[in-house]
């Protein structure tokens, strides 16, 4: 919100500079984001007044003139055709930064200096409206018709020299989104007085009451509503100190009537509307809620859809305002308006907030209905908005407000500790202290009551101040006055801190794996139908009451929901999937187990990953990788690296399995906890997908449960490695698997790594065998390593496998 400082003087005296206030605004929860001298961009120009005006002596278009400029009579060459002797003008000193160049054609700035034209020198410029960004006109320079003393800076001459603040006003404070709400902070930080509009009406002898009717039905939505009548007002354009004000603040200026409303917004904080009293029907204005579907036209000219619980303001027969929102357009106030209704009302803020969302609107009146009006300021607010209308437009105010309030909305009694107020901020206030510090923002005390408790004191909140509901709000209210700054902060205090490193999240601690090397994560329903949840178990749980048929049983297992996600990507044109899931799984159980939820049934927890198309993208030499079992096997290895998993295996049992073919369990330390395989081509079938889909379903309890809860620092090797090749035959129905688990065992401490990089069978070697090349790296922690220690070690190696699997050296 911008605020003026030269209005904010008119209610309270401002002794210090723009950027302390802003400071001591900061300071109290009123950020000041911006700093604007509206001035400045007038910097060396003055009010000049033409002491002579004569013809160029080399030039026709040109005259030499002779300008006061208060301190001094300059020699300045004009090319415009309307200067004349006396005028009253805009002159640019040398080093002026002119805002517009009409001779450039985008208008651009540029800066003033002492020169010669057509052998006369030129000591200044007189300027154009638009030169100076004050119009349009370019064929002449701006005379002003108004007196002024010569070398005013034009800046003071034109109001624009005015210094406007850019508040960050937080939602909770509605009662600062006003220049009033603002001078009340500032009185209470230079614990000054806040001197309020004076307001003096001259009502006519002819009552309100006589000329029009107001009915509210819906008082939860419009507890309050006031109205005045004005005759014979004369619309026109605004005088200049109140279009200052008004544009000084971002708000452009309409008419005298609609900116005399913006005025007391912005003064007061409280919205308000005029209707052209004349164009409403029967006098008359009714608050209801519209009708569904129903159309209406906003002040914006855009026609908008109501629904039923749109609170309207209507007169004797149609809608003429979005309460709290906007006015429409068949009540605006125009030229030719002659007479005014003015509103002035507390809506509830929900229905506004509603209302104005729904609508996509979004004014300088719904966000302070929104947030929270005065309800007990609307009299005020209009008498104010009357009073400057009868000013500035000769009305004639009929006498009296119609005020409909059924129910007076009081103020808040909000009781305060002084105990409490020192023990959460570490003060050593008396009680007169939170007193008079509350009392500076307008918080009366009550009277102390017999035996009462002198540590409580129940202070009158202001019903603008709708943020204040708590004994901790007033105890944020002290520390703001009291100023952040002067609470002391040499406490010191003891913290302990555990010595075991926080319990990092373990299913977070995967998510990341998973994202980071390229899998996205899915988000499935955890109900099935019948037949789909009868596919992993038939212990499945029925749920008792289905909402469809689809959703009839708890899932026993997530890798039908992941085929499902798989088959919606290649629908839409998604072929390479990696997806993984984090889920529960339900079943039934006969026998209750200790740590079950619900007696009879049983959930797990569960990790579920799935693969497929192609494993990279496309290769420029025509190379295509799919994914297969290998590679998803391979990123659970590198999973249960991550997570300092050891003593893994995956062992090919042939275990029917109406989802997978080609399935391999994992068990880690001798516990199962999950399988990995392909999907069946019967199941592909079913889920309408025509390629390969590779799945793995991990039980997560099981697998946090073996995770190696320390890291163990290794320093990087000091001595080199070596790296030796060998190749064993051995029967084909022998596993590599196995092969790599006793070369591990019989390496002992020099072995550091083992890689399969070839498996052989055929001519070249006996039927019913295989050959299986391992490159092996060897290395020692104290020494570097001799060939005799080598070879020793794989000689070790191969004699084992020999007697233990009869394997043979190839050769």
């Amino acid at each position: 919100m911008k605020v003026s400082l030269k209005w904010l003087q008119e209610y309270v005296n401002i002794i210090i500079s723009p950027e302390e206030l802003a400071h001591k605004l900061t300071m109290v929860g009123l950020e000041i984001e911006d700093i604007e001298y509206l001035g400045a961009k007038y910097e060396k120009f003055v009010v000049g007044k033409v002491l002579e005006a004569s013809k160029h002596p080399n030039a026709n278009k040109l005259t030499v003139c002779k300008v006061d400029v208060g301190s001094e009579v300059l020699q300045i060459v004009c090319g415009a055709p309307n200067v004349a002797l006396g005028q009253v003008v805009a002159v640019g000193l040398s080093g002026a930064v002119v805002p517009h160049n009409q001779h450039d054609p985008d208008g651009k700035p540029f800066t003033l200096s002492n020169v010669k034209l057509r052998g006369v020198e030129s000591f200044g410029m007189i300027c154009s409206a638009y030169e100076l960004g004050l119009g349009e006109d370019k064929d002449g320079i701006i005379v002003f018709e108004s007196e002024a003393k010569a070398g005013t800076p034009l800046a003071e001459f034109l109001g624009q020299d005015d210094i406007v603040f850019e508040v960050g006003i937080t939602p909770n404070r509605a009662d600062a989104l006003s220049h009033i709400g603002i001078a009340r902070e500032v009185a209470a930080l230079l614990e000054s007085k806040i001197a309020y509009p004076k307001i003096n009406l001259q009502e006519c002898s002819k009552k309100t009451s006589e000329a029009a009717t107001i009915i509210i039905n819906d008082i939860e939505n419009c507890p309050r509503y006031s109205g005045r009548v004005l005759l014979n007002v004369k619309v026109g354009e605004s005088p200049k100190w109140l279009q200052n004000r008004l544009t000084a603040i971002g708000i452009r200026p309409v008419n005298n009537v609609v900116d005399v409303t913006n005025y007391v917004l912005m003064e007061y904080g409280h919205p308000l509307h005029a209707f052209d009293y004349d164009t409403l029907a029967g006098n008359k204005i009714v608050v209801k809620c519209a009708k569904e579907g129903e159309k209406f036209t906003t002040l914006d000219h855009k026609e908008r859809t109501l629904k039923s619980d749109t609170l309207m303001i209507c007169d004797g027969e149609r809608n003429i305002a979005v309460a709290g929102v906007m006015g429409g357009e068949n009540t605006e106030i125009t030229e030719t308006t002659k007479n005014v209704l003015l509103e002035s009302a507390y809506f509830n803020p929900r229905s506004v907030r509603r209302t104005a969302k729904y609508l996509g609107i979004s004014s300088d009146a719904s966000q302070r209905f929104e947030r929270g009006a005065n309800p007990n300021i609307t009299a005020v607010a209009i008498d104010r908005a009357a009073q400057l209308i009868q000013e500035l437009c000769g009305a004639e105010v009929l006498q009296g407000v119609l005020d409909v309030y059924p129910q007076k909305i009081q103020q808040r009694i909000v009781p305060v500790r002084v105990s409490r107020t020192n023990q959460l901020l570490g003060t050593n206030l008396e009680r007169n202290d939170v007193v008079n510090l509350l009392k500076k923002i307008e918080l009366t005390p009550l009277p102390s009551k017999q035996n009462a408790n002198e540590d409580t004191i129940e202070f009158e909140v202001p019903t603008y101040r709708i943020d204040l509901e708590r004994e901790i709000d007033l105890i944020e209210e002290v520390a703001r006055v009291f100023g952040y700054d002067n609470i002391q902060t040499d406490t010191s205090s003891r913290f302990t801190f555990s010595s075991q490193p926080p319990k990092r999240d373990f299913e977070n601690e995967l998510r990341e794996w998973f994202v980071g090397r390229g899998f996205h994560e899915a988000v499935i329903n955890s109900m099935n139908d019948i037949e789909t949840a009868k596919l992993a178990s038939n212990e499945f749980v029925e749920v008792a009451n289905p909402i469809s048929k689809d959703m009839a049983a708890l899932r026993t297992s997530m890798l039908p929901g992941l085929l499902n996600s798989v088959r919606s990507n290649i629908f839409h044109g998604t072929k390479d999937v990696r997806l993984f899931e984090f889920g529960r799984v339900y079943f039934k159980k006969e026998a209750p187990k200790q740590g079950d939820y619900v007696s009879g049934f049983y959930e797990e927890d569960r990790l579920a990953i799935v693969l497929s198309g192609l494993a990279e993208r496309r290769h420029w030499d025509g190379r295509v990788q799919k994914s297969d079992m290998f590679e998803l096997k391979g990123e659970l290895e590198a999973c249960f690296s991550k997570v300092f998993l050891d003593n893994y295996k995956f062992i090919p049992y042939p275990i029917a399995d109406l989802l997978m073919d080609d399935s391999l369990t994992i068990e880690i330390n001798g516990q199962t906890i999950g399988k990995v395989g392909k999907i069946r081509h019967d199941m592909l079938k079913r889920f309408e997908i025509e390629q390969d889909v590779f799945v793995a379903e991990l039980n997560l309890a099981l697998l946090e449960q073996n995770k190696r809860m320390k890291n163990v620092y290794q320093p990087l090797p000091k001595y080199p490695s070596v790296m030796r090749d060998i190749a064993v035959v051995v029967d084909e129905q022998i596993p590599v698997g196995t092969l790599i688990e006793e070369i591990t065992a019989n390496g002992g401490s020099l072995l550091k790594q083992i890689e399969l990089f070839d498996i052989y069978s055929g001519d070249q070697i006996s039927a019913g065998k295989k050959s299986c090349a391992f490159a092996l790296e060897l290395t020692s922690e104290d020494h570097t390593l001799t060939q005799d220690e080598i070879d020793k070690q794989i000689q070790l190696i191969v004699k084992h496998l020999s007697e233990k699997l009869n394997a043979s050296l190839r050769t």
